[in-house]
């Protein structure tokens, strides 16, 4: 009966137009935004601007379809600021005067395509053609149960399906979701899931934990797109050696990746760099998006020889904003609900572009739960937003590097990840008084 038309991808702030999709019996819809009430649309197009904050933080948005009577028959909710999936989409069904489904309107995103390249559609298993938002539903018994099925194809690897389930049951979309929870511990060994009981609260009640996990982690870098300033300081990390050669002479010969292995974190752990420059689509206009690299293992190099290696094609963008680009970093970081930890590399830059201050970056990062660490390239007195960011490490040499890369490891081996059954906004989750050694990540 309800679903959101708009589905917002990045990081979304400000004030932003929100529509759904509705059928009959829907006479309004009330919206709600972290469970108040801030507004009601009773007519076509649906849509009502809403105020998200000028601060990044993770909301929940829920649409409420009323009947004449204001009795609430259906609900649809969505996550702001916390990740996504790559792909989504949504579906709503039409019905006729007698309640039978006539039809269904869908709407989709992605991140990587304002499009789908493909939409398939099926109606209890049989394929339906698709030339429009708009699907018809074939003759069938409105007593009986079916199922609807949308898939869009956006990339051969980017797919999001919806399962409708109507006929002799409510209209329902069945989802199995599940909240993941990072803490840090201080106890001899992690914790296991028994321990875990009436230990997690929301609102005063314990949640059940399902499953804690250590597993790898991923850290996400922002620095600048060259790797000018960190060759300067930091050296490529190349060794001169005496080799023997066919005549017997010792002649020196330099080895560039000499070094590529030191200064690693675990094995099992990935880097990967977002880059500061901003990008735009033209169906979420509000989302901030980054480009970002691939990840990088640790049989890959090192901390110091991925930041005299990586950089972006692009050296000389139009503008850079270094805080945007880490708060989005936290969403990367905790997408794929593992350890994680945003690191910003300070370069020469003398100002940032971005919308946000570092205060708010970092109070958005800390509902995430996401460490943040702060690091400079060059000392901190000449580093000029240095200041602005509280608490930053100078690593303008190998050796600097080298402690500020062990205190990264030591946060992420006392890390687990605990997931707690049902969907919540990662602020909502506390610890109590039982959880003895243990700490939110932050």
């Amino acid at each position: 009966m309800i679903a959101f038309a708009s589905l917002f991808l990045g990081l979304v702030v400000g004030v932003v137009p929100v529509t759904v999709l509705v059928e009959k019996p829907v006479v309004a819809v009330r919206v709600e935004l972290d469970g108040r009430t801030v507004g009601r649309v009773a007519h076509a197009p649906w849509t009502l601007p809403l105020d998200f904050g000028a601060d990044p933080l993770p909301h929940e948005l829920v649409a409420r379809a009323l009947d004449e009577s204001g009795k609430e028959i259906a609900v649809a909710r969505q996550f702001i600021n916390l990740p996504r999936p790559p792909a989504e989409v949504e579906v709503v069904l039409e019905r006729d005067a007698k309640g039978k489904a006539v039809a269904a309107r869908f709407s989709g995103q992605s991140l990587i395509a304002v499009r789908p390249a493909k939409v398939t559609a099926t109606f209890d298993g049989a394929n339906l053609p698709v030339e429009s938002v708009r699907i018809e539903i074939p003759d069938h018994d409105p007593d009986a149960r079916h199922i609807l099925t949308v898939e869009l194809e956006f990339a051969p690897a980017i797919k999001s399906r919806t399962d409708l389930v109507f006929g002799s049951v409510a209209a329902s979309v069945v989802r199995s979701e599940l909240t993941a929870v990072a803490l840090r511990s201080t106890l001899p060994r992690g914790p296991e899931v028994p321990e875990l009981a009436d230990t997690l609260h929301r609102d005063g009640r314990p949640v059940r934990v399902v499953a804690v996990e250590q597993g790898p982690a991923l850290v996400c870098v922002v620095r600048g797109p060259s790797v000018a300033l960190a060759l300067k300081s930091l050296g490529n990390g190349g060794k001169t050696t005496l080799l023997r050669g066919p005549d017997g002479r010792r002649l020196p010969a330099f080895d560039r990746d000499a070094s590529r292995y030191q200064i690693s974190l675990e094995r099992e752990d990935t880097v990967r760099f977002v880059w500061p420059m901003p990008r735009t689509l033209a169906n979420s206009p509000g989302a901030q998006l980054f480009d970002r690299s691939r990840d990088f293992p640790s049989m890959d190099g090192g901390m110091g020889w991925l930041l005299t290696r990586v950089e972006h094609p692009d050296q000389h963008p139009r503008e850079v904003r270094l805080a945007d680009a880490a708060a989005v970093a936290g969403l990367e970081a905790t997408a794929a609900g593992q350890r994680r930890a945003v690191i910003l590399v300070l370069g020469d830059e003398k100002s940032d572009d971005s919308r946000h201050s570092p205060g708010a970056v970092r109070r958005y990062l800390e509902a995430m739960r996401v460490p943040l660490y702060v690091w400079s390239l060059k000392s901190l007195t000449t580093q000029h937003l240095a200041k602005g960011w509280g608490e930053v490490e100078d690593v303008s040499s190998t050796p600097r590097l080298e402690a500020a890369v062990a205190r990264v490891k030591a946060d992420l081996a006392a890390q687990r990840i605990v997931w707690v059954e049902g969907r919540y906004l990662p602020q909502e989750i506390v610890l109590s008084e039982k959880a003895a050694g243990l700490e939110l990540a932050r």
